[in-house]
């Protein structure tokens, strides 16, 4: 029960970028992004909000993207993590899979992202659209605890936001983004998919920024854990899964003068079919231009 949350975890962990998004950088200019995370999952949260503890497992990856400036305005972003994943629980695992049993690592690499943004303002207020699109760079298994991701194609739009406070202080900015996903249907059950964030940024120094985040996520159709009936709807559980989570964090990072390095903590508050938790993620960013 871990696809539908390794499909969004480095989503969630990465605010120092993610955030940046709504404000783009001048023509020309790029960056290469390095990401480390850990995730830890401690408990299954079932439909009515209760824990199902005794089934911790854990992901680590690596994500390495690329992030172009082709004008002002338009930017590209390309990206693959490559993910291992291990059940720890004590109990015997939920479904009895050998790639869970066995208590070894799973690892390869997830779903290859492609993003297209377009900034209209980029100013104390930013605006900037995108469009996105993932799908898997192998056929891998998505059905376990230790499995890697969800292995579906998705299709999504989003819009960031971006405003900086100057009756407040010239240093805080808040910056929040939205994005729809059209998810690959299993069964002919269709679940889509919102998520949003909003960010709390300050800079300190010239060169040290701090943020406080916060992460909603909605699933638009699936099943709930109590109404999984038929064999083939469970072999598709983490496909089908109606996950909804609240989750908080917060960020630091700071400019070298040659790369951007930050670390975030990301902390499960709520949900429903989804998990108890957190993420531990560190990055860098080397900024280029061609």
């Amino acid at each position: 029960m871990v696809g539908a949350t390794l499909s969004l975890g480095f989503v969630l962990a990465v605010p120092h970028i993610v955030s940046a998004q709504a404000w783009v950088a001048p023509a020309k200019v790029g960056s290469v992004n390095v990401v480390f995370q850990n995730v830890d999952h401690t408990s299954h949260i079932l439909d009515d909000g209760s824990q199902l503890d005794g089934f911790d497992s854990v992901s680590r990856g690596v994500l390495v993207e690329v992030d172009y400036a082709v004008t002002n305005r338009f930017s590209f972003n390309i990206g693959v993590p490559y993910i291992g994943a291990r059940y720890l629980g004590p109990e015997p695992s939920f479904f009895g899979l050998p790639i869970d049993d066995c208590r070894c690592w799973n690892t390869g690499f997830q779903d290859l992202s492609v993003t297209a943004r377009y900034n209209v303002f980029n100013k104390g207020f930013a605006l900037t659209p995108s469009v996105s699109y993932g799908y898997p760079t192998n056929d891998y298994p998505f059905f376990g605890e230790a499995a890697i991701g969800r292995n579906l194609n998705e299709f999504r739009l989003a819009v960031d936001l971006g405003y900086r406070v100057d009756p407040i202080s010239p240093r805080f900015s808040i910056a929040g983004r939205y994005s729809y996903a059209f998810v690959e249907q299993v069964l002919d059950i269709s679940n889509d998919r919102s998520n949003a964030s909003l960010s709390f940024d300050y800079l300190f120094t010239r060169k040290f920024t701090g943020s406080v985040q916060f992460y909603w996520q909605r699933s638009h159709g699936g099943l709930k854990s109590s109404e999984f009936e038929t064999e083939e709807e469970w072999v598709q559980f983490d496909r089908l899964l109606k996950d909804n989570s609240f989750h908080i964090g917060a960020s630091f990072g700071y400019r070298f003068p040659r790369l951007d390095a930050f670390v975030s903590y990301v902390e499960f508050v709520s949900g429903t079919d989804t998990h108890l938790g957190r993420a531990v993620t560190a990055g860098i960013s080397i900024p280029f231009q061609l």
